[in-house]
């Protein structure tokens, strides 16, 4: 009896074993593989900023390993679900480490913004962080490399907001010579009872300044125009009543910075509030003149924006492409809706 015992006991021994060491040997000869959908993306591995891949290790023999996974870098975030999934976030270069029992294998990562090339003729990009910027024909000069990138905030919300997502449009600066239509796609459930609103850093004061833009609740999304690339935000907001005023007025005009300084390097931003009474819309055209009353630049022209907060830029370039010289300015602000009409000036001043 003793000995029959000791022979199973024996035996569970060297099951034991063999198990052991086939499982040592899977996890010691494992694979990392990255996946963007069903397709499999092969190495170096170049992420897009905003989107998911499904993460798996697979033994030597095929098999689907169980594994710990570990981002090093400040790239994005894994989720521990099945199977698990790496969202791409922050643009730059780290490490995917994968854990399978006691062994640990790790791969290089870089996450890089969503990109085209636009020209002249226009078009748009789409971003998998689910914003979206659309050029119409004319809006660019040249070709240019336009990017989505999602960036962490540069500053708190303001009061009574949080951040819902923040991105940076590249080339960071560049002025449009016509409006780009920027949209933001999002669930309801991300807003509950508060109000979805856009807003873009303005980096010289460094402050957030309010966007007003057009929300489709059947599409799920909100909808603004922009004349310029920086970074953008959309924030969740305490629903604020837009007050529709006796009469059409531009009021809470603010240039930042107040004294336009180095043009070169720098870019007005023109902020402004539009009130209407029974509009949702009216129709903008922004012009800068010198002292003789010559137009400098027209920055818009009959263009539909929403009543509420909205702003431009002007890069200190002429019409013609050329940067304008020291001296004043004036900023010429008119609005129309119906037969209403609405005029706001002010002095720009210039110095290089």
């Amino acid at each position: 009896m003793q000995t029959l015992f000791h022979r199973i006991t024996g035996l569970i021994f060297i099951a034991l074993i063999v198990l052991f060491s086939s499982s040592i040997k899977a996890a010691s000869s494992f694979e990392i593989q990255i996946f963007d959908g069903a397709a499999e993306i092969m190495r170096p591995y170049t992420l897009i900023s905003g989107k998911q891949y499904r993460l798996q290790a697979i033994s030597s023999d095929e098999k689907i390993l169980p594994a710990q996974w570990f981002l090093s870098g400040n790239l994005g975030k894994i989720t521990t679900d099945m199977p698990p999934m790496l969202t791409a976030v922050f643009v730059g270069e780290g490490s995917l480490i994968c854990r399978v029992a006691d062994v640990e294998q790790r791969v290089g990562l870089s996450v890089v913004p969503e990109t085209k090339v636009i020209g002249g003729s226009g078009g748009k990009l789409q971003s998998p962080a689910d914003v979206a910027i659309d050029l119409p024909k004319g809006a660019l000069a040249a070709e240019e490399k336009i990017g989505i990138e999602i960036v962490a905030p540069p500053a708190l919300p303001p009061t009574l907001q949080r951040f819902v997502r923040v991105v940076r449009i590249s080339p960071e600066g560049l002025v449009l010579k016509r409006l780009a239509q920027l949209a933001f796609l999002f669930q309801d459930s991300v807003f509950m009872d508060a109000k979805p609103q856009l807003y873009f850093w303005e980096a010289y004061e460094k402050k957030w300044v309010p966007l007003q833009g057009r929300e489709d609740k059947a599409q799920g999304g909100v909808t603004t125009s922009i004349n310029h690339f920086g970074i953008y935000a959309l924030m969740a907001a305490v629903p604020e009543d837009l007050k529709h005023s006796e009469r059409l007025e531009i009021r809470n005009l603010e240039l930042s910075p107040r004294v336009f300084f180095a043009p070169d390097r720098h870019r007005l931003t023109i902020a402004y509030r539009l009130n209407a009474p029974d509009a949702t819309q009216v129709f903008v055209t922004i012009d800068i003149f010198d002292l003789r009353g010559r137009r400098v630049r027209r920055l818009l022209e009959e263009v539909p924006r929403y009543i509420g907060p909205n702003a431009v830029q002007w890069d200190g370039v002429t019409d013609n492409g050329t940067l304008v010289r020291n001296g004043r300015y004036l900023l010429v602000i008119r609005a129309r809706t119906g037969s209403q009409r609405a005029v706001y000036r002010k002095l720009i001043i210039v110095f290089k």
